[in-house]
């Protein structure tokens, strides 16, 4: 695949800046160059390898690698046969100023945006028309202090070649960061999907299961469950427009009302009892949840969340509930159990998922906690984590 060339929105400076170097450097050369087909051959091929250098960006953002590469293809060959008519010539010896930035320019562009057959076609004709403008140029080793620098013009092709392969690696790395960056965004959108959705679902499918038994023996009760069932998908709905919020308007986030964590934890807990199936929340006396920081507060939310839907999924014998959260030394310890039995576990229609604990082990670790989740010695099932609390 060819990489993806960033935006080409330059200010207006900048691009008349850019002409206006282009127009100097053939200004330049008709200057130097004699009133003759070769001299006017030479300012051509200038203009022209100078047009190529915009006609092949503009073809490498379009994706048409085989167009850039005819088009440089192109100039090197006017490029060479400009050489030819040069060497003839007494009159004429100059390399062409816009011709050789115009090559360099096309042999950068090719080693930052080719594909690998285009890349060596282009870089390999571009290398040789530019090597071969030296033979247009009055030799240097006559000249003191520059007879030195007679036998490095080769090397000059060489570095615009390294510095194309250096962008086009800077290019690469920028590209794995921008895709880290959307695939942590996507985990992100991931978990509170899962976090806003799954637990409210949850919610209603197991009192919806539980009213084809009740509705027909109880009437009372159905009509609470179904009152249930309606609250509970009214809550879903706005934590679903809470959340789609959040994603469509910038700054939203920072403008949303903080909810103290231990009233969303009773919140959650209270929300979870039901007839049959009753929910208690410990506190340890003196935790105090005003000094956790916003990434730990939420997953101290989401630690409880989990643990419930997943006994609402899993554990409908359940009839039990306890959470507790305590300190342990700088650590935070939130615990989510249940007293059903072993072998009643999983009958409920749930195909489970993994993706909750996926991400709420991702979570945790991000803070550098733990996450526990099994039988207990006694009975049940607990899910339990331990997050610093500094």
């Amino acid at each position: 695949m060819s990489p993806v060339l960033p935006s080409l929105r330059w200010p207006a400076r900048e691009a008349l800046a850019a002409a206006c170097a282009c127009a100097l450097l053939l200004v330049i050369d008709a200057g130097v160059v004699s009133r003759t087909y070769v001299g006017l051959a030479v300012v051509a091929s200038g203009a022209l390898a100078l047009g190529t250098v915009i006609a092949v960006l503009l073809a490498y953002r379009a994706g048409r690698q085989w167009t850039a590469c005819a088009m440089s293809l192109t100039a090197a060959g006017v490029s060479l046969l400009t050489t030819s008519l040069v060497e003839g010539s007494v009159l004429q010896r100059t390399p062409g100023c816009a011709e050789l930035v115009g090559l360099l320019g096309v042999l950068c562009l090719s080693c930052r945006y080719g594909r690998p057959l285009p890349l060596t076609l282009s870089a390999l004709a571009s290398f040789a028309a530019i090597v071969r403008l030296a033979g247009r140029a009055p030799s240097l080793s006559d000249v003191p202090v520059l007879d030195r620098f007679d036998g490095l013009f080769p090397l000059l092709p060489a570095a615009f070649a390294l510095l194309g392969g250096y962008l086009r690696t800077e290019d690469g790395r920028r590209r794995a960061a921008a895709e880290r960056v959307r695939h942590s965004e996507r985990l992100d959108l991931a978990r509170d999907l899962h976090d806003h959705v799954a637990h409210y679902v949850t919610a209603i499918v197991v009192q919806a299961q539980a009213g084809e038994h009740i509705v027909a023996r109880d009437a009372d009760t159905a009509r609470q469950l179904f009152a249930n069932i309606e609250k509970t998908g009214q809550e879903g709905l706005a934590a679903m427009s809470r959340m789609v919020r959040l994603l469509r308007e910038p700054g939203a986030e920072q403008q949303a009302p903080v909810t103290p964590a231990m009233t969303t934890v009773e919140n959650l807990v209270r929300r979870f009892s039901t007839p049959g199936q009753h929910a208690w929340l410990n506190i340890e006396d003196g935790l105090d949840s005003t000094a956790w920081s916003p990434q730990l507060a939420r997953s101290v939310e989401r630690v409880v969340q989990e643990g419930l839907t997943n006994i609402r999924k899993h554990a409908r014998s359940a009839t039990t509930v306890h959470v507790l959260l305590a300190a342990d030394g700088d650590r935070l310890v939130i615990r989510v159990r249940d007293d059903a039995a072993r072998q009643q576990r999983g009958r409920i229609r749930f195909r489970p998922s993994g993706f909750g604990l996926v991400g709420l082990t991702e979570r945790v670790a991000e803070l550098g906690g733990e996450l526990t989740s099994g039988p207990m010695p006694e009975g049940g099932w607990e899910l339990a984590a331990s997050l610093p609390m500094k």
